[in-house]
């Protein structure tokens, strides 16, 4: 398959709604070396195995067609839209974008032409921005079901989004769910009766929660402090020295499945160490990791 500009376009737009070009390519099953160079440009086409895994995750080309996850936009939804941004001023993608939160005016202007559907949840920002009661939108009963609560996003004035936290106890599983590729651990939660933190709009989609269970990494991370964990897909994206959660596979080998700890990378080992000089220093192989994230933020008890 040539790669023409169209289609790298549509190529970064699917990383963009995956969360990034790594994520993109775990979804795929195709090394993230070559997303990188789809992207790039430094090569011209993509081989037919590759075409046949990426080819399913791309928005059509043709106006879009209502699938069971999206929203169908239809040019009554957008001239719903639009009037709600002429209530505020607001007269261009850019300036809903800023007012929105969210980090791409492409995205936004290609939603407001009408070139692709909209997903739920950004249809909910969008509703929650311009204040658009959703009772009232030319929806279906079906797509009005699949959107979010008014004020889902909203926070103190500030725009964010709510992600379930994951409990220490149920890490092992969670994270097996993921790396199995199985998403719904980040899609179907029930916000009435989960723990959430919010997170600015703007951030990684496929950012997780966990709340830290024990003190072996005080007095960095304390127990039962949040954080905010971003999934990689390669030892080589984690810098050394810093706090990731890690899952190795499930065997004999590790007393722990999943682990809280510093990442080192020495000449010709990896550690895992304690920032508690009680706790335990692990030595591992690449092969004994299922999934490993880096710690990007820590939250206090909430």
């Amino acid at each position: 398959m040539k790669i023409t500009d169209t289609l790298r376009e549509r190529l970064r737009l699917a990383a963009e709604r995956a969360g990034g070009a790594g994520e993109f390519a775990r979804r795929c099953g195709i090394d993230a070396a070559n997303i990188s160079r789809y992207l790039s440009g430094r090569v011209k086409s993509i081989s037919d195995a590759n075409w046949e895994k990426l080819a399913r995750f791309l928005e059509p080309q043709t106006p879009p067609v209502n699938t069971a996850e999206t929203v169908c936009n239809t040019p009554e939804l957008r001239e719903f839209i639009k009037d709600g941004m002429m209530k505020y001023g607001i007269t261009t993608p850019g300036e809903l974008t800023r007012l929105s939160g969210y980090d791409s005016v492409n995205t936004v202007t290609r939603l407001l032409a009408g070139e692709i559907n909209w997903f739920p949840d950004m249809l909910s920002l969008i509703f929650n921005t311009l204040e658009l009661d959703p009772a009232q939108a030319p929806l279906t009963p079906g797509e009005r079901d699949m959107l979010l609560p008014f004020g889902f996003f909203r926070s103190g004035g500030q725009l964010v989004r709510p992600i379930p936290i994951v409990d220490w106890a149920n890490a092992a599983s969670s994270l097996a769910q993921l790396a199995a590729g199985d998403n719904t651990l980040c899609r179907k939660w029930n916000p009435e009766y989960t723990d959430t933190v919010p997170v600015p709009i703007g951030g990684r989609k496929d950012t997780l929660a966990f709340r830290v269970c024990g003190i072996s990494m005080e007095p960095k991370l304390s127990d039962n402090d949040i954080i905010l964990v971003e999934p990689v897909l390669s030892l080589d994206e984690v810098p050394n020295n810093k706090i990731v959660v890690a899952k190795f596979v499930e065997n004999d080998k590790y007393p722990e499945t999943v682990v809280c700890k510093r990442f080192h990378r020495g000449e010709g080992h990896l550690l895992l160490t304690s920032d508690n000089p009680e706790g335990k220093i692990i030595s591992f192989a690449p092969a004994d990791l299922e999934w490993i994230g880096i710690v990007v933020r820590r939250i206090s008890e909430l």
